[in-house]
């Protein structure tokens, strides 16, 4: 008799919303070899899925997500060599974090609590985070004598600012929400009763938005983090000239016509 694969990852799909949660929270929702595999798939599946105009990433339990399963580190239980370790950096995480922050699609982490190490760059690649006032951000490697991963170190920078995401590194001291949302890290904090239904409303008014322009201002935001002013300004003008093409523009000014000569009657 075939033995039912645990479910580290659950997906639900609803009103345009793609909701992916971690499953562990026995672990902190700790990502090992099954979470990853599951993982993988439920983003890639919410990137492909039409259905799905808004992504939702949050964990169960009191945690985000309390980073890799440090047991598969030793020998004998999964990762046995540096090897590994990198390999599993390069081929399983990185489809993982690029596809986060690349796909055309709104992508929120939802933080329940704590988002440490890998989790933490999931939350960081997210485009939009909410947290509950519990929930910080940590980079522990240097605890485990490691260096950043999971691009954390492109990431935290560009959020923080340097020095923050040195102090961060160098001590393993975490980022309180409180602190992360002054920096603008978070964009904001709710009570932990009200976080999903927070989230869920942004998700919602999110998914009513038109998809191509949406993606056209992910796609604008993510070339600009790596061009320069002026490029910046050449690439934004070939997205608004696909953008003035599509339907989507030509509702768009209708309705706007629309509500205006409502307003002048």
């Amino acid at each position: 008799m075939a033995t039912e694969v645990e479910q580290h990852v659950h997906v639900q799909t609803h009103d345009g919303i793609g909701l992916i949660r971690l499953n562990r929270p026995e672990k902190m929702n700790a990502i090992g070899a099954l979470t990853r595999q599951q993982l993988a798939e439920a983003i890639k599946q919410a990137e492909r899925d039409d259905a799905v105009r808004v992504v939702v990433l949050t964990g169960s339990g009191r945690a985000f997500c309390s980073g890799a399963d440090v047991t598969e580190m030793v020998e004998g239980a999964g990762l046995r060599t540096p090897e590994d370790v990198g390999n599993v950096l390069r081929n399983e995480y990185m489809p993982m974090l690029t596809r986060l922050r690349t796909m055309p699609k709104p992508v929120i982490a939802a933080m329940n609590g704590p988002a440490i190490g890998i989790g933490a760059s999931f939350a960081l690649a997210c485009d939009i985070r909410i947290a509950t006032p519990e929930s910080y951000l940590l980079e522990a490697f240097v605890n485990i004598g490691l260096a950043p991963d999971g691009g954390v170190s492109w990431l935290l920078p560009r959020l923080a600012g340097t020095g923050i995401a040195y102090e961060m590194f160098f001590t393993g001291k975490p980022l309180p929400a409180a602190d992360a949302h002054r920096l603008g890290v978070i964009n904001r904090i709710v009570p932990a009763d009200q976080l999903e239904a927070e989230v869920r409303e942004l998700a919602g008014h999110l998914a009513a938005q038109p998809r191509g322009a949406l993606a056209g201002a992910k796609r604008a935001v993510t070339h600009a983090l790596e061009s320069t002013f002026e490029q910046a300004l050449e690439f934004e003008s070939y997205l608004q000239e696909a953008q003035a093409a599509s339907p989507e523009f030509a509702e768009g000014v209708r309705n706007f016509l629309a509500r205006r000569a409502a307003k002048q009657t």
